[in-house]
């Protein structure tokens, strides 16, 4: 869509002045802690170079590597409810398009430069903020606004939550697959890290009393919020349903995370819930999902996933969580629902079909971290929203 017609769209629906506001704010405000305002000294932007490929990674790229062939090769016998969505689909077909390259020309190395680096891709992965941070970093005033705003205001409101008193070394997040972010005091964060950090010490305390918990997550993304939930406990499985090229993001870096958990890749055994007491990690192509039993997980979550699929796939999808999970949380739209090109719409979350005669909703509040997320003040227009249920 050209700038013209951006702008004719914007006039119409009266959000032209609000838009111009939001483009020229991030300007005004580094320009401010540029030369009036004092800026964040302990705060460094990283945006590194592309990096090639390390030996030590072949053991775990290879396979990845030969897991993602299976699923792709297994791929068209799923059932279109398993399937992305067009919208995601095209997202796929454009910007992990380097993937289907090294799975057509047998490219191993191609495919191994891609998980190294898919934390600082050129294009957009769908799962990290990193084409902004790029952006800004490179220029004089926006990279004031960096620090001084997106991880600055973010880290006084997580300051903030934790009362003063949690250390900031919580927040340090493995840079596996080259990622772009920010070092505070020496410990790295991306833009999401601190809300992310918020859910997942909440999280760790839900499952606190068992001594093994079984966590599954439909859309993990690269595992970032894995990785704060489960990150200080010894014993624990992981499950990640998804589809095959985050899949493989989310098996390299949590298999770089913790290289001494037990890890279980799609086609190297056929997965059933006995698995889940053998192997700490274990990552399945989402029609997997249909394998899990009464009562096999402990915590099931979904952030943002849901909220991208038409409303018969996430029916089908709830149907095996709400079976499987004893407590379900999932974050997204709860105002405005995803509409798609064929006439197919999504559902919100207040829609979802979780039969109350089986679950309680313990909350449900806006998610703060959409909420506050661009310049630490309240955005009212974003619609995502926190559930929680626990089954009765």
């Amino acid at each position: 869509m050209s700038l013209k017609k951006k702008l004719l769209i914007a006039y119409k629906n009266k959000t032209l002045i609000k838009k111009v506001k939001k483009k020229i704010n991030p300007y005004y405000q580094g320009l401010i802690y540029k030369f009036i305002s004092k800026s964040n000294d302990n705060i460094k932007i990283h945006s590194p170079k592309l990096i090639q490929t390390s030996d030590k990674d072949l053991d775990i790229t290879t396979r990845i590597y030969k897991s993602y062939k299976k699923m792709k090769d297994d791929e068209p016998k799923a059932s279109n409810l398993f399937r992305p969505s067009k919208m995601w689909q095209e997202h796929i077909n454009k910007d992990y398009k380097i993937l289907n390259e090294s799975l057509q020309k047998d490219d191993l190395s191609k495919f191994s430069f891609f998980l190294s680096n898919f934390g600082n891709w050129e294009n957009s992965l769908g799962i990290e903020n990193n084409i902004l941070v790029k952006k800004f970093e490179k220029n004089y005033f926006l990279k004031e606004y960096l620090i001084n705003v997106l991880f600055g205001k973010q880290l006084k409101l997580w300051k903030y939550f934790n009362n003063e008193k949690k250390n900031i070394s919580n927040l340090n997040l493995p840079t596996h697959g080259n990622q772009v972010g920010a070092y505070i005091d020496k410990n790295f964060v991306v833009v999401g890290s601190f809300f992310s950090e918020i859910y997942g010490s909440f999280l760790n305390n839900l499952i606190s009393k068992k001594e093994r918990p079984i966590v599954a997550d439909l859309g993990a993304g690269y595992g970032k919020l894995a990785f704060y939930t489960l990150n200080k406990r010894k014993n624990f499985c992981f499950l990640d349903f998804d589809l095959p090229e985050t899949l493989c993001l989310a098996a390299y870096f949590l298999m770089k995370t913790w290289p001494n958990k037990k890890t279980l890749l799609y086609g190297e055994e056929k997965y059933s819930i006995e698995k889940n007491n053998i192997y700490d990690l274990i990552f399945m192509p989402s029609y997997e999902i249909t394998k899990l039993q009464e009562n096999s997980i402990d915590l099931f979550i979904n952030k943002n996933s849901l909220g991208e699929m038409t409303s018969d796939v996430v029916r089908n999808y709830l149907q095996y969580i709400c079976k499987s999970t004893k407590y379900f949380l999932h974050m997204n739209h709860d105002i405005n629902r995803n509409k798609f090109d064929d006439g197919a719409e999504g559902l919100l979350g207040h829609e979802y079909p979780i039969d109350a005669k089986k679950f309680d909703l313990i909350f449900k509040y806006p998610d703060l971290g959409n909420l506050t997320y661009f310049d630490g003040t309240l955005d009212l227009e974003s619609d995502i929203f926190v559930y929680l249920y626990k089954k009765i």
